[in-house]
């Protein structure tokens, strides 16, 4: 009967003992803790706190379990109520480092670390977050000292060769780094932060084939890892490798879908990789969640000016304060409303990016074009004055500034500036037909008959298939014009010279008619021509013909009526 008793008084003593464990508050929220459950630790590790106030390893995990939840108020109050009950508790001391680290108060950091490591020389933890805290700091020496101590203590431990390779990275010996960082994978290939350091490495040391593979691997060991993602993309992004990474960010964007700064990056991303029909959808997409944003507004509105929807890029860009726009912003927004028709728009938005940037030749140009077309040619030619200083080689810029010249009327300056393009650029057409116009403005028929002769030449021998038929027929009127007014002054005293130039006239307004049969003003000359030389019944018969084809309203028939009466046609 013994037997049975003494095993009953064993099993009873064994559950009472179990029974008192299963009680004990701290020890199951320090289980808890252990195991990474902070939510589920902290009320046991309250009602512990609540049994016992002066449990030492009660404050001392309450403040663990509170700094793990981001409360640090409450684990600054725990940490030191612990160090009040032991003032040896190395762990708190450790956990007011990590507090003041995590504010950014790194000298602050740095005393409680050493506290601890004085308390407590063993733990490399303490070590380890003391080089993080010297590092943070840009006390790169005493970071390096730290790991090594670190690695010293524990060479297993990936951290510190991690925190070592950190320290050659900040002084930009990137070649010695990744060889840490590679020694720390040998011992934890899982490490992502790690690996996305040493891809990072990669990057400074312009290797950006190995950079990006370190990124790869990252995704293949972690692609539902939203941090990993996140910090694969964003250094790729940093680092201006935007296609990259795009990937990356997008992936984590559909992890992480709620996250409006990595959208915006994602966005911006795409734009930068020139995938904007993506950077469309995803700048929507931001700005539903974000309404108000300007910057996503103007990329939004340069995105869709990419994708050739000017439209939308207009109406987008006119909705935001001019003032606001960047110098890029101003010259897009401009781009956009010129291709709806917008001048003014055009006009104000380049004014203002020219008025920011004294470099913008190109828009400068491009500006005073469409104040041409406005007819405002003194601005233009302001701006085609200013865009030639910048490119002084640009003939088609030196055409449209000695066009715009001659349209306001300024015909010695016109003459001046396409005499210039002629000079690099003798038988550019159109330098000379407005050349020659010019000159006739200026009534220097001499220099006038010169250029469109030389204007004839190129006509003719030009085998593009253009058709220069007006510019031909003007030409030898002009030309004709000239010899008439000539045969005119010497007819009194050089009576068969001048006949010689009537019969000249005559041929060069047969010449124009060849392109021009119609032409009335060619026929009216021809008239006057016939009637200079004595061919009346001819100069009747054209005279007939153009009234008959021009208006009563028409300068050319009152000129033609007075020629019929003073010749006597019938």
């Amino acid at each position: 009967m013994k037997k049975p008793l003494t095993l009953f008084l064993v099993l009873l003593l064994t559950a009472l003992s179990l029974k008192a464990y299963a009680q004990d508050p701290l020890k199951e929220g320090i289980a808890l803790f252990e195991k990474n459950d902070y939510q589920g630790a902290l009320p046991l590790l309250q009602q512990a706190f609540k049994e016992d106030r002066n449990s030492k390893r009660g404050n001392l995990y309450l403040g663990q379990v509170f700094l793990k939840l981001d409360s640090l108020d409450s684990a600054e109050f725990y940490f030191n109520r612990g160090i009040k009950l032991d003032d040896n508790m190395a762990g708190a001391y450790y956990g007011l480092g990590q507090i003041n680290a995590i504010q950014k108060k790194y000298s602050q950091a740095i005393q409680y670390y050493n506290t601890a490591i004085e308390k407590d020389s063993k733990d490399e933890n303490f070590v380890i977050s003391l080089g993080d805290a010297y590092l943070a700091a840009d006390s790169v020496n005493q970071a390096m000292q730290a790991y090594y101590k670190a690695h010293d203590m524990n060479d297993k431990d990936p951290r510190a060769l991690a925190g070592i390779a950190d320290t050659y990275k900040a002084q930009s010996i990137y070649d010695t780094a990744i060889q840490f960082y590679q020694e720390a994978l040998k011992l934890d290939s899982m490490n992502i932060p790690v690996r996305l350091r040493l891809a990072n490495a990669y990057l400074k040391n312009a290797d950006g084939a190995d950079a990006y593979k370190q990124f790869l691997k990252v995704s293949e060991l972690a692609p539902n890892n939203p941090q990993g993602q996140y910090q694969a993309g964003e250094i790729l992004y940093v680092n201006k490798r935007y296609k990259d990474a795009y990937p990356f960010l997008k992936r984590y964007h559909e992890l992480k879908p709620k996250d409006n700064k990595a959208l915006f990056e994602l966005a911006d991303c795409a734009f930068n990789a020139n995938l904007f029909s993506d950077a469309v959808k995803y700048f929507q997409e931001y700005l539903t969640k974000v309404p108000n944003s300007l910057e996503a507004k103007k990329s939004l509105a340069s995105a869709y000016y990419f994708e050739k929807d000017a439209s939308q890029s207009y109406n987008l860009y006119k909705s935001i304060p001019i003032d606001s726009m960047s110098v890029r912003d101003l010259v897009r927004y401009g781009l956009a409303a010129k291709a709806v028709n917008d001048t003014a728009a055009v006009v104000s938005s380049w004014e203002k990016a020219i008025s920011l940037d004294s470099t913008l030749a190109p828009i400068e140009n491009q500006l005073a074009g469409v104040l041409f077309t406005m007819r405002r040619y003194d601005e233009a030619i302001s701006y085609f004055r200013k865009y030639l200083q910048l490119e002084p080689n640009d003939i088609g810029a030196k055409l449209n500034l000695g066009l715009c010249y001659i349209a306001s009327q300024h015909m010695s300056a016109a003459i001046d500036t396409l005499k210039m393009v002629t000079v690099e650029k003798p038988d550019n057409y159109f330098a000379n037909k407005w050349l020659a116009l010019a000159y006739s403005a200026s009534d220097s028929m001499e220099q006038a008959v010169a250029v469109y002769n030389h204007l004839i030449k190129l006509a003719l021998a030009d085998t593009s298939g253009a058709d220069h038929s007006s510019d031909l027929n003007d030409a030898y009127r002009y030309i004709a014009v000239y010899q008439i007014i000539q045969a005119a002054k010497i007819q009194k005293d050089r009576p068969d010279e001048a006949k010689k130039l009537y019969q000249d006239a005559f041929t060069s307004l047969q010449s124009a008619l060849k392109y021009a049969p119609k032409d009335t003003k060619t026929l009216a000359l021809l008239a006057q021509d016939y009637a200079y030389m004595g061919k009346i019944d001819q100069a009747c018969a054209e005279i007939k013909k153009v009234l008959n084809a021009v208006s009563k309203d028409d300068p050319v028939h009152e000129q033609m009526i007075k020629l019929q009466k003073s010749i006597g046609c019938q």
